[in-house]
């Protein structure tokens, strides 16, 4: 993984630790839950953000999918045609010219 990958799952680490720290706070104080009503649109941004970030990575997961595939198939062109070159020196009585 590069550095940008690892700068995106730190943040997401700590999105997801302040969501479950939340929650055990609340469960663990019911009146805390009912002083925060006025800051429910807070909370859907929060969910909003939640959902953005996961989106990102799902993004990013296929474009690196997408970019692996086509790697693999460069790689798996080019060996084959080392293979045909390989197959046409060992025929006998056939030249192949140096490229």
């Amino acid at each position: 993984m590069n550095r940008n990958r690892y700068i995106f799952y730190t943040a997401f680490g700590v999105y997801q630790l302040i969501v479950f720290v939340f929650t055990v706070v609340i469960d663990s104080n019911t009146n805390l839950l009912f002083s925060l009503v006025p800051y429910i649109s807070w909370f859907k941004y929060g969910a909003f953000l939640g959902l953005i970030l996961f989106m990102v990575d799902f993004f990013w997961m296929m474009r690196t999918h997408r970019a692996h595939s086509k790697d693999k198939e460069v790689m798996r062109h080019e060996n084959n045609t080392l293979k045909a070159r390989v197959y046409d020196l060992q025929q006998p009585g056939k030249s192949v010219a140096n490229q």
